[in-house]
C-alpha cells in the first residue's frame, strides 16, 4: 500500500466486477480510468490512492469497496491498459506476412509501447513480485492475456510450436524490457536482440 494509504486490516470481501450492477460496474472503470491516467504522468510509488480516489470524483472509502489495496487496483489498471492496446483492436500485421515477420511486428511493437508509457513498464516490474493472491491473478491474467496476443499472429504454425515460439520470444521480450527499465539497456538494443532472436528461431527448422 502507498505511503498514506490507510490501514485496511478490516476490509470486506470484494464483489465480483462481473456481476456488479451496471452503475457499479461503471464507477469501478472510472477509479481504474482515474488511475491510469494518474500513473500516465507519476510512479506508481508517487501516487496515493485518495489521489485516485480525488481525480475519480469518488470517496476514498468507495475505492476500497472494489479494490484491497493500491497494488491490486494498478494491476487491474494494467490489465486494462495491455486490453486497450491498438495492436488488439484492428492495427495487427497483416496476416499475409510470414509468421516471422508478424511476431516482429508484434515484438517491436510492445517496446515501443513500454518506451511511449515508461512508468506502465515500471508498474509491471513491480506487480511482478507480489505476493497478494488478488495481484497475483490479475497479474496472470495480463501474462495470459498478453500471451494470447502474440499467439494470435502464430496462425499458421502448429499449436506446439506457436507456443515455444512465443514462451522464446518472450522470454527474451521480457528480459530487455526490465534492463531497460533499469536503464541498462538502449531502447536500440532491444530492438536490435528482438530482432535477431527471431532470425534464429525462424532460422533453426522445428524437431519432428
Amino acid at each position: 500500500m502507498g505511503a498514506g494509504d490507510p490501514d485496511r486490516s478490516d476490509r470486506p470481501t470484494l464483489p465480483d466486477p462481473a456481476v456488479l450492477p451496471k452503475g457499479q460496474r461503471e464507477r469501478r472503470q472510472r477509479i481504474i480510468d482515474a488511475a491510469g491516467d494518474l500513473l500516465v504522468a507519476d510512479d506508481f510509488e508517487r501516487i496515493q490512492i485518495r489521489d485516485v480516489a480525488e481525480r475519480s470524483g469518488v470517496a476514498l472509502g468507495t475505492v476500497y469497496r472494489y479494490f484491497v489495496s493500491k497494488e491490486h487496483l494498478y494491476a487491474a489498471v494494467l490489465l486494462d491498459w495491455s486490453a486497450a492496446d491498438p495492436i488488439k483492436h484492428g492495427d495487427a500485421p497483416d496476416p499475409g506476412l510470414p509468421a516471422a515477420e508478424r511476431i516482429r511486428i508484434r515484438l517491436h511493437h510492445s517496446v515501443d509501447r513500454f518506451e511511449e508509457y515508461p512508468t506502465f513498464l515500471r508498474l509491471q516490474n513491480v506487480l511482478r513480485h507480489s505476493t497478494d493472491p488478488l495481484v497475483c491473478a490479475l497479474f496472470a491474467e495480463f501474462s495470459s492475456q498478453v500471451l494470447d496476443s502474440y499467439r494470435v499472429h502464430l496462425h499458421d504454425l502448429s499449436d506446439a510450436d506457436a507456443a515455444d515460439v512465443v514462451a522464446i520470444v518472450t522470454a527474451v521480450l521480457a528480459h530487455e524490457l526490465i534492463l531497460f527499465g533499469l536503464g541498462r539497456q538502449d531502447v536500440a538494443e532491444v530492438h536490435r536482440l528482438l530482432d535477431r532472436t527471431v532470425d534464429l528461431v525462424f532460422a533453426v527448422p522445428s524437431r519432428p
